[in-house]
């Protein structure tokens, strides 16, 4: 009994000292792909010009949807920020007096479903009209004021489903002081609608470029498999497998999706730096706190992880394909 006890012991002790255990094996795994993603990597060295152009075209190929997107990103930023400057302008007839208006300011003051209305006397309107239109001189030659007094209202914040700011305007519009109500949120409406068209568009952008990306990195790869026909022909004689040859070129797909899509990061980069003094002039102008908004982290992590993931697809499909399709013999 205890011989076949001491026969497992030194077997044992074969094993830790030969480097045959779990650990070992995976150190090695671990080292066999590093080596691989380094030696892929200098495969590309090799041929800078034509690496270049391949990365050059996934990059631009990714820089216009992630560029659509961040424009979407800013203009529904700069939208929210403006719509808690949205009103409701209360036109009275021209008939009525400043003193007629502040009665009706001071009636809807007391409305549940408005903040605050404020009146703004027909003078005060007519020096708006003189500082901001352009026309100041033209209108200096007017001999009376032809601009009727105006009631701002500001909705409460609870006020958000459409039907109750239908309502309310149907309130506003039956008074029998009301000449015209305005609702300054419609422009936000066509806005949104507009951008959710444009989302999608990104979308089917995205999707005919990626496909854009798979067709380069596979026409790149399918060109190296060519030079190579003979070493691969050779390696299957001597019994290398398909996922042994397979390897290399996806790590070349790897560094071809990887190098593409930190380039088009750089490129977007760049391109709202470019806008970022001209974008902050503009919310200078238009009071507004809103800055120039870049690809968030989580952002850049799913461009470059898809431009990575696209390269290695794009390998593997066209290896699988002319590894099949070749016949050592």
């Amino acid at each position: 009994m205890q011989k076949p006890r001491r026969r497992r012991d030194t077997n044992a002790a074969h094993t830790r000292r030969t480097g045959n255990g779990p650990a070992n094996w995976l150190r090695a795994y671990v080292d066999l792909h590093v080596e691989t993603l380094k030696s892929s990597f200098v495969r590309l060295r090799r041929t800078p010009v034509a690496s270049i152009m391949t990365v050059l075209v996934i990059a631009i190929a990714l820089t216009i949807p992630a560029s659509f997107h961040v424009f979407i990103k800013n203009a529904q930023q700069a939208s929210s920020t403006l719509e808690a400057t949205n009103q409701i302008s209360l036109f009275l007839k021209p008939e009525l007096t400043n003193e007629a208006g502040g009665k009706v300011a001071e009636t809807l003051n007391k409305h549940p479903q408005i903040a605050v209305a404020e009146l703004v006397t027909k003078e005060a309107g007519l020096q708006q009209l003189k500082s901001y239109s352009g026309f100041g001189d033209a209108l200096q030659a007017l001999d009376f004021n032809p601009l009727p007094a105006v009631v701002g209202i500001k909705p409460k914040d609870s006020l958000t489903r459409p039907d109750e700011v239908e309502k309310l305007l149907g309130e506003l519009r039956a008074l029998p002081e009301t000449d015209f109500v305005q609702l300054d949120t419609e422009w936000m409406h066509k806005l949104h609608a507009i951008l959710t068209i444009a989302q999608r568009s990104v979308v089917v952008f995205s999707v005919l470029l990626s496909l854009g990306v798979l067709f380069i990195v596979g026409n790149t790869i399918r060109l190296e498999l060519q030079n190579r026909r003979e070493e691969i022909v050779v390696a299957k004689l001597i019994g290398a497998t398909d996922r042994f040859i397979r390897r290399p070129f996806l790590y070349a797909g790897f560094w071809y999706g990887f190098l593409g899509g930190t380039l088009a990061w750089l490129l977007v980069s760049f391109f709202l730096l470019f806008l970022r003094g001209p974008s902050r002039h503009l919310a200078e102008l238009y009071g507004s706190p809103y800055a120039l908004s870049f690809l968030s982290l989580s952002e850049t992590e799913l461009l470059i992880g898809a431009s990575v993931l696209l390269g290695i697809i794009g390998a593997w499909i066209v290896v699988s394909y002319h590894l099949r399709e070749l016949d050592p013999t």
